[in-house]
């Protein structure tokens, strides 16, 4: 027999932890800015507990982000 599934007293919409298109814009652009500062160190030769990819690998990541931000960002777009 079949233990009933309780149901909530709520719906799953209250804590409306939802991310916007506007929010993930904005947190691509922090990352955007982070990973050029990081292709930035890779170039001078630095490096840091930060910098795990290959040059080659951060521009293909850095060129993703900013592909997947401009989409976010054009209306109508998804």
């Amino acid at each position: 027999m079949e233990e009933p599934i309780e149901q909530l007293p709520y719906s799953d919409w209250v804590d409306q932890d939802l991310l916007t298109r506007e929010l993930a814009g904005d947190l691509l652009d922090e990352e955007i800015a982070a990973e050029r500062e990081r292709l930035a160190r890779l170039e001078r030769g630095e490096s840091g507990d930060d910098i795990v990819l290959s040059r080659a690998d951060t521009q293909r990541r850095l060129a993703a982000m900013i592909t997947v931000r401009d989409r976010v960002r054009t209306p109508g777009r998804r």
